[in-house]
């Protein structure tokens, strides 16, 4: 069997010798020259001529071993004289007696080997196309005798091959192997689903398409006759070394490769045996190796499953419970309110007779008790009703509620066409996406988040100034903390739980993770429970998009240093937050001039924006000192609301002025960067201070637009951001961000393909987050979110003032 095994090794490099040779980017005519570096298959002391082929239509080849330009198509400076030697060869081969000797010569050959099965390799049109891949090469026998002690050597080299892989791997992984060649070579189904399974050259190699999943599912189907089954795994090789500047994105060039292998073979195993193969390459210098190999296997639930769907088991139940508890009393207060029929003219007003009793009117409904309040705080029936009402309180600022909307829905979008781009087809797609000033708004959409900044500065000080005025300038603190904590808390930490605990048990793909998608999770959690994940651990960071949450948290924490001033002097409150909102800019500033940090986080000079992304990501991005500039804004803006009552009249004229203005600075905050994003940077001083202002002037863009539609100047903007369809969606906001992340990283995780981008497909896959988003916060508001509130309501009693 393992003389089978090299037989077979054997007759794949024999073929691939023989077979089709044209190079991409040549004709029949012309072909490439091999470069210096390419090392021989034979011995320390022989250089081959032969440059690696295309393969013909039934193998798997690797073209990736050399780099087809127009430069490597060359012809031999003793053209003349080697026509008439090879038409001589030609001649010699054409002649079927010659040919039968040789086909004669290499059936001895192969079964001197034990080969048991027929094979014919050498054929005369093979051997032709051999001279025309030596002839460019060889200026006489030279290359012929090359050739032939390179086939002379095989056997060596594929004995070591195989003597290596037995003492490399387990017994039963080498005899699996064994047992698939051998079946390939009898062309069973099974086996040839396996190779068929394993990811091959793909179309789109000039634009950077390096993941060759295969097929996933196939793989998985595979059973040998009851002796293994296929396990599908991903060998991550680098290619930098070989195909240098041949990618748009040179600074990695990693193959992703699909595999389909017995699944008696270790992930560590599959690595030697590509490894091993991989080294029979004739690559010189430029060695291929996998740097890892992971394959796909079925999770075993763990303590922290088990514990993630005793969770859901746990709240499923509640919210049954709640619900059914709800609908049997409301069902049971409507009957006993019901309006007695008059009969024989008697009012139910007035008391009557029937068959001697004495019946009462009908009581007046009661309120229910606390005890019947906290049983219908999980109901889905009740929850639900509130959370798809379109009501508001009085005194509600409106507008508000599109503004929420429409910012998570850029969020959405930013991250729609952010998360795919590790896993494309066509990498090159975004230097043509960033190329379009259009893009810009996805490219700016980190602008939504301070959005939600400013939004939450606005409120906290808008309610802030109304309690104390309510409360005769007092304020219960520890409300005033414990309300944050209880709003944001609980639904925040579930939906993390069971992103952790359950996220990897609920689907599969190429490129699914074993370990689900919060991997640091288990390392530091209590630092999002906590609100510092931003700071302290940040490169570990669970739940990565959470950093905007500490954030709010943070800034809430320390806003009454802020807030305080601004109730009782408006000089001294005003002063207190404009040294603030200066100390964020200088803070700002000198972070980004110091770690030289661009205007955007993405730039079509991709080793430029990979060089500083760390640093633009957890130095800036995402820390409380370069971010809470927009908050400060906010909360200046709600005490503004909060003074003039919402009532302000501006004069047509000025009002439509002021608008223009405002429309035309916030293009310029969202578009100006252009010119980063294509390549052009600007000075680390511009950038500096692009980066130290603009979130805050886009904040202050936000807070005209709120201003303007609460005091009654916002016109057709604010009958849109007031329309009372965004009510519901406004209230899902929270639970969106929490969950839509999760959503779209298990369509990315479980497509069997990557995806080829388009702006068409990007936008579809935009609508589909967003929509399904949705479903999923529903469920969560209605599980997590919406039940803390209504407890928090009936043991503190709020909402009665």
């Amino acid at each position: 069997m393992k003389a089978q095994l090299r037989a077979v090794f054997i007759c794949f490099i024999l073929s691939s010798l023989c077979g089709a040779t044209t190079v991409p980017g040549t004709t029949d005519e012309s072909l490439s020259r091999p470069t210096a570096s390419q090392a021989s298959i034979g011995t320390t002391n022989q250089t081959t001529n032969i440059a690696t082929s295309t393969g013909t239509t039934n193998q798997t080849t690797n073209p990736l071993t050399t780099t087809p330009t127009e430069n490597q198509t060359v012809t031999s400076p003793t053209n003349t004289g080697m026509s008439n030697f090879f038409e001589t060869i030609q001649k010699f081969l054409a002649n079927s007696q010659a040919s039968n000797l040789i086909q004669k010569q290499i059936g001895n050959f192969i079964k001197s080997n034990n080969v048991s099965f027929p094979i014919s390799i050498l054929t005369p049109e093979n051997l032709q196309k051999v001279l025309k891949l030596l002839g460019p090469a060889a200026s006489n026998l030279q290359g012929l005798s090359q050739y032939a002690g390179q086939l002379a050597n095989i056997p060596n080299e594929l004995r070591n091959f195989t003597d290596e892989l037995e003492q490399d791997i387990s017994p039963q992984c080498y005899s699996h192997l064994q047992s698939m060649v051998s079946a390939l070579m009898k062309r069973e189904q099974w086996a040839i689903k396996m190779i068929d399974a394993t990811g091959k050259l793909s179309s789109g190699l000039m634009d950077g398409n390096l993941f060759w999943p295969g097929s996933y599912d196939e793989c998985l189907s595979v059973n040998a006759a009851g002796k293994f089954d296929g396990r599908y795994c991903t060998a991550t090789i680098s290619l930098a070394s070989v195909l240098g500047a041949m990618f748009p994105i040179t600074t990695a060039v990693n193959l992703n490769l699909g595999v389909c292998m017995p699944d008696s073979c270790t992930a560590k195993e599959i690595n030697t045996v590509l490894n091993t193969t991989l080294g029979l390459l004739p690559l010189g210098a430029n060695e291929l190796q996998t740097a890892q190999t992971t394959c796909n296997e079925r999770a075993e639930f763990d303590d922290l499953a088990i514990a993630g769907f005793t969770v859901c088991g746990v709240f499923g139940v509640l919210m049954l419970l709640s619900t059914l508890f709800d609908v049997m009393y409301n069902y049971h207060q409507r009957k006993s309110t019901k309006t007695v029929p008059h009969e024989n003219g008697t009012s139910p007003e007035s008391k009557y007779q029937v068959n001697g009793d004495v019946a009462e009117k009908p009581k007046a409904p009661t309120q229910p008790g606390t005890l019947v309040k906290l049983a219908m705080t999980f109901s889905v029936y009740t929850n639900g009703k509130k959370l798809l009402s379109t009501e508001q309180g009085g005194g509600a600022l409106s507008a508000i509620n599109g503004i929420r909307f429409l910012s998570i829905s850029w969020v959405v979008l930013g991250h729609s066409f952010s998360s795919p781009l590790n896993a494309l087809q066509n990498p090159g797609f975004m230097a043509e996406f960033l190329g379009n000033w259009t893009s810009m708004v996805m490219v700016n959409g980190l602008l939504s988040v301070d959005s939600f900044f400013t939004l939450s500065g606005l409120l906290v000080s808008y309610l802030f100034m109304k309690e104390m005025k309510r409360e005769k300038g007092r304020i219960n603190w520890f409300m005033f903390y414990f309300h944050r904590i209880w709003r944001l808390t609980p639904a925040y930490m579930l939906v993390l739980f069971l992103n952790m605990s359950l996220f990897r048990y609920l689907g599969d793909g190429p490129g699914w993770p074993n370990d689900g998608i919060e991997a640091t999770c288990r390392e530091t959690w209590w630092t999002n429970l906590l609100y510092i994940n931003n700071i302290y651990k940040r490169r570990k960071m669970c739940f990565g998009w959470s950093w905007y949450l500490a954030n709010d948290m943070q800034f809430y924490v320390v806003s009454p240093l802020l807030l305080v001033p601004l109730f009782f002097s408006k000089k001294i409150g005003l002063f207190i937050n404009i040294l603030a909102l200066l100390g964020i800019y200088i803070a700002t500033g000198m972070v980004s001039s110091h770690f030289e940090l661009g205007s955007t986080m993405f730039s079509t000079d991709f080793a430029a924006m990979m060089a500083k992304f760390d640093n633009y990501f957890n130095d800036y991005y995402i820390v409380p000192w370069c971010r809470m500039g927009p908050y400060i804004v906010g909360i200046v803006t709600g005490y503004v609301i909060y003074r003039t009552n919402g009532k302000y009249k501006i004069p047509k004229g000025i009002n439509i002025l002021i608008w223009i203005t405002v429309a035309v600075t916030a293009c310029v905050v969202v578009y100006s960067i252009n010119g980063p994003a294509n390549g052009h940077a600007w000075s680390n001083g511009v950038n500096a201070l692009y980066n130290a202002v603009h979130r805050s002037v886009w904040g202050m863009c936000v807070c005209w637009v709120i201003f303007a539609c609460v005091t009654g100047n916002g016109g057709i903007v604010n009958d849109f951001l007031s329309w009372k369809f965004f009510v519901p969606l406004g209230r899902l906001s929270y639970c969106l961000y929490l969950t839509h992340l999760i959503v779209l990283q298990y369509y990315l995780l479980s497509v069997r393909q990557p995806i080829y981008a388009t702006t068409l497909e990007l936008i579809f896959i935009f609508l589909g987050t967003l929509m399904l988003s949705i479903l999923v916060s529903i469920v969560a508001s209605l599980a997590f979110e919406a039940p803390m509130m209504a407890l928090e309501k009936v043991i503190f009693r709020r909402g009665k003032k």
